[in-house]
């Protein structure tokens, strides 16, 4: 089979990525707006880019043509959080994902708990196992095609400023992914449960 991106429709190749590239980490990004409501909403499109700076991304598309809850505070405070999510409070994330409206806390609203970050306005989710508080860097715009004509999509970078990791995922002071047992997405509604984890190193080559 063959796909002509050219030729295919965005939410198509939104699919086409989202799978072929999966399993995608799933994020969950907090923040808060001019009013002091905090906002949380989950995203697969997203990256570390380097380590010193700490430099990560993460895409925000348009709902409705209109710019997403999570940009409009981004753009407010200036910074944003980054929760990792386990098994244990992803039925909670997929659900802040709805359509709530603007000004509604999501975290509130699905049961889950927002605590004080140390450096940047943004809240924290205390359930997640890690918090990464994110400084903005730097927000490009690319023409996107949807349904209502042509928008922008937002991509943020953000500096990792200060990282909380709870113990119980940690062996030697380090994260061990065993423990962390991270949530994938894989496609459309479909996620995936951390599998077998296992160390490959290469042989080396000798000149």
């Amino acid at each position: 089979m063959k796909i002509d991106a050219i030729k295919t429709g965005r939410m198509e190749l939104h699919e086409l990525l989202g799978t072929a590239l999966g399993p995608l980490p799933v994020v969950f990004v907090s923040t808060v707006g001019p009013a002091g409501t905090y906002n949380a909403a989950p995203y697969s499109f997203a990256a570390p880019l380097c380590s010193k700076p700490a430099i990560l991304c993460v895409s925000i598309g348009l709902r409705e043509g209109q710019k997403k809850d999570t940009l409009r505070n981004i753009e407010y405070a200036r910074d944003f959080v980054v929760n990792s999510v386990d098994e244990g409070i992803i039925k909670q994330v997929v659900q802040a994902s709805a359509d709530y409206p603007y000004g509604v806390d999501e975290l509130k609203a699905t049961g889950l708990t927002a605590i004080k970050s140390d450096v940047v306005k943004s809240p924290r989710v205390s359930e997640a196992k890690v918090s990464l508080e994110c400084r903005l860097v730097q927000k490009i715009e690319l023409v996107e095609e949807y349904k209502e004509g042509p928008g922008l999509r937002a991509i943020v970078f953000g500096e990792a400023l200060m990282a909380h990791i709870k113990e119980e995922v940690c062996v030697d002071g380090k994260i061990d992914a065993r423990r962390l047992k991270a949530i994938g997405r894989v496609g459309p509604n479909l996620y995936s449960k951390p599998g077998d984890v296992f160390e490959l190193k290469h042989s080396g080559v000798k000149r």
